[in-house]
């Protein structure tokens, strides 16, 4: 991965517009499922193009809400824990057990364990469409896409490549050009990540840190446990810190110039391409005070010939529910709330070989999914796209179907 953070790329541009109605054969499907509904709607850009009754999960097997993106697609599948349940024309939403599916039993509330049931004429219609990889919103009471243009937003950059029909020295400009880039596959659309650098990411670093100093924290595992603790104490002990074992603003500072390293921004962008995380790199997040709130934002009208594409944008409601260290010692107002997507972009600064790159990845069907919270839980190695859980009421909303 290419880690870059020079020359910042201040993306800073007045309030979003907001265009037409539009669609296109070849527009994204956004796939929104309200809760407080009991509805199912499906959109082609900003065109409702179907929709459906649902029953969500019952009180205990709640449905998680959040953004998410069909993982895969099954015709005949069957549970392989609720006594191998028929769950026709299966699309998944997560490798923990959260689907939506055909059901004989769809009455008008909560019923399920978790998933979401489709009446099974509707669930076969939604199967046939073009839905691996559309991105699934589940909220109490969600937005529908809208078409947004702002400066942050990025446009397909072309790579070009050498070739014997140049001259030496395009040949030596373009090699030079590409220096470090990635590639996109463009088989795969890219799924973009921006978040902020929460406790955990924190705490990986100071046991990182702490061993590479010879302070012995143990496993750099992420988890505070007592050999990490004796390990701050001992180091704080060591330079005149207060020797309480809490990792703070004077710990790292102390840690970073202690062993000759920058500390990192307080954002990260991620870039994933087919399930596998391709590209990492830093962004700064100013008035960090301020939440980011929760935003998907897709590619539409993706015309890699004149470098152009249009962007579609819902935001959903939800509220910081990680340890944010502010280095200010402050705090973020955890509140529910659905956030201004314009003043949430005003405040994202990269750096121009960042915003490059990311532009040369840019495919049909990209998209930015936007968080507080780092990566989820439901984000893994076996393979999904960027899944943003949301819990704007409560931190316990715990879900517990499985396939």
């Amino acid at each position: 991965m290419r880690l870059a953070y020079t020359g910042i790329f201040a993306l800073m541009v007045g309030a979003s517009n907001i265009g037409p109605a539009f669609a296109a054969q070849d527009d994204p499907l956004h796939i929104i499922v309200s809760l407080a509904d009991q509805n199912l709607k499906v959109f082609r850009g900003e065109e409702l193009v179907t929709q459906s009754n649902i029953s969500s999960g019952k009180k205990g097997h709640d449905t998680p809400t959040g953004i998410f993106s069909v993982l895969q697609k099954n015709r005949h599948h069957r549970s392989n824990i609720y006594s191998n349940a028929p769950m026709p024309f299966m699309q998944r939403l997560t490798w923990s057990g959260i689907a939506l599916h055909a059901s004989n039993s769809v009455p008008d509330h909560p019923a399920s364990h978790g998933c979401v049931r489709m009446p099974h004429s509707f669930a076969s219609e939604l199967f046939r469409m073009r839905t691996r990889g559309a991105h699934v919103i589940i909220e109490q009471e969600p937005q529908a896409p809208v078409r947004i243009e702002h400066g942050f937003l990025f446009q397909p950059a072309k790579t070009w490549q050498a070739s014997k029909d140049y001259d030496v020295w395009v040949n030596t400009h373009i090699t030079n050009e590409n220096d470090g880039l990635i590639a996109p596959n463009e088989q795969y659309a890219s799924r973009v990540l921006i978040t902020r650098r929460t406790h955990k990411e924190d705490i990986f670093d100071t046991q990182d840190l702490l061993n590479e100093l010879g302070f012995d924290s143990g496993d750099v595992d992420g988890i505070m446990g007592p050999a990490t603790w004796a390990a701050i104490v001992r180091f704080q002990k060591a330079n005149d810190l207060e020797p309480n074992g809490t990792i703070d603003n004077s710990l790292l500072e102390a840690l970073y110039k202690k062993a000759r390293k920058i500390r990192p921004a307080n954002g990260r962008v991620l870039v994933r391409q087919h399930h596998k995380t391709i590209y990492e790199a830093e962004v700064s997040i100013s008035s960090p005070e301020q939440p980011l709130g929760s935003h998907l934002l897709t590619v539409t009208r993706f015309d890699a010939e004149n470098s152009k594409t249009d962007w579609l944008h819902l935001s959903l409601n939800d509220r910081v529910h990680r340890q944010i260290n502010l280095r200010t010692g402050g705090a973020i107002d955890p509140t529910s709330a659905r956030q201004s997507i314009s003043d949430t972009l005003a405040r994202i600064e990269m750096s121009a070989d960042v915003h490059t790159q990311i532009s040369k990845l840019l495919t049909p069907g990209s998209s930015i999914a936007i968080s507080d919270n780092g990566l989820s839980i439901e984000t893994g190695a076996k393979g999904t796209d960027f899944i943003v859980l949301t819990k704007p009421e409560t931190e316990n909303n715990q879900f517990a179907a499985k396939l």
